[in-house]
């Protein structure tokens, strides 16, 4: 086997057998208790070993303390800190039936993002 190629498997095993994490809950990250519908879910997250992040997006009305919430009308404008152009996202989460769409294409700064029912709280996997 070449160097090169025993330093890919091992930079895979390594990888493999110490895991790849989308994120993990920041400390005191979770929803407030009097949330009925959100209560205990996590709202805040700290960067994981993958190349992207969760955000949580709180619906217009819910307690909490998310870093993003919907506007009441019109698209959320989330800075993603990827420092590259993102491939898409992911619905990790959501509290209502809704569909969330992106409204203009993604920037290495921005991702703009639409939900059909801005009451829901949603987390998103921005990659």
């Amino acid at each position: 086997m070449t160097p090169q190629m025993r330093k890919w498997v091992q930079s895979v095993h390594q990888a493999l057998t110490q895991g790849v994490d989308m994120g993990t809950p920041a400390p005191n990250g979770t929803v407030p208790v009097g949330d009925p519908v959100n209560s205990g879910v996590f709202s805040q997250f700290e960067k994981g070993n993958g190349s992207g992040m969760l955000v949580r997006i709180a619906g217009t009305g819910a307690n909490g303390n998310a870093p993003w919430k919907w506007p009441s009308s019109g698209a959320l404008q989330i800075q993603h800190g990827l420092l590259r152009q993102p491939i898409g996202f992911i619905v990790a989460d959501k509290d209502k039936t809704c569909d969330i769409w992106r409204t203009a294409p993604p920037t290495k700064d921005f991702i703009k993002l639409q939900c059909s029912d801005n009451t829901a709280s949603v987390t998103v996997y921005i990659f």
